[in-house]
């Protein structure tokens, strides 16, 4: 596979930057090998899919005392240079998460809840896609280029999906990421949970973790 130039990374994605790995190449991701997926869309080193993965979800409306907690953990595996923090980075809490994690050394893989057809590539990224430990990834086709209901719902999937281990750190009650955090327990996933609020999920079968680990 043909490594990305960088030195042409600008804020909109020129189509040179986007590649396509196949299920059976070399760069692969193990986590999703005999799976459905046929190809997925890549900016970025795809080494960082290497690493240990990390999915984090978490509601956009966290409490105060939650937030502390959240923010301090993020702030311990932001260091972590073994693992791969994989989200959407979407929701309010998990942009702030994002801000941390790109001063770290973990790798990062975002998932936008669109394609990669002229995507816009935050400032912010470039720095870590140079340093090939930040990479985008896409499962959606060509034509989906704007967030909507659906395509965040396939975006949640692949995040999961390539994950080698899943955290809830606040699901709020009733909400669409504690819905989804069901489904994956429905479908056998094994997940997760800070002791920040996700009460619904602990009792529906995730497991505490500390905020050691």
């Amino acid at each position: 596979m043909v490594k990305p130039d960088n030195s042409k990374l600008t804020d909109v994605v020129d189509t040179s930057l986007v590649h396509t790995l196949r299920q059976g190449s070399a760069n692969w991701p193990a986590a999703v090998s005999g799976t459905d997926y046929e190809s997925l869309n890549i900016i970025g080193d795809p080494t960082v899919l290497s690493r240990h993965t990390l999915a984090i979800f978490c509601s956009s409306k966290c409490p105060g005392d939650a937030i502390l907690n959240v923010t301090k953990w993020i702030g311990e595996i932001a260091d972590d240079p073994r693992i791969s923090v994989v989200s959407g980075f979407h929701s309010a809490m998990e942009k702030s998460f994002l801000e941390i994690l790109l001063e770290g050394q973990c790798g990062l893989i975002i998932c936008p809840a669109r394609s990669l057809v002229r995507y816009r590539i935050p400032l912010a990224f470039k720095p870590g896609i140079s340093a090939k430990r930040l990479a985008i990834i896409s499962s959606l086709p060509e034509s989906i280029r704007s967030n909507s209901a659906a395509s965040s719902l396939q975006r949640n999937r692949l995040v999961a999906d390539l994950a080698t281990k899943i955290v809830f750190t606040y699901a709020a009650e009733g909400s669409r990421t504690e819905q989804f955090g069901l489904a994956l327990l429905g479908n056998g996933r094994a997940v997760q949970c800070l002791d920040t609020g996700c009460n619904t999920l602990l009792s529906a079968g995730a497991k505490l973790l500390s905020m050691k680990s």
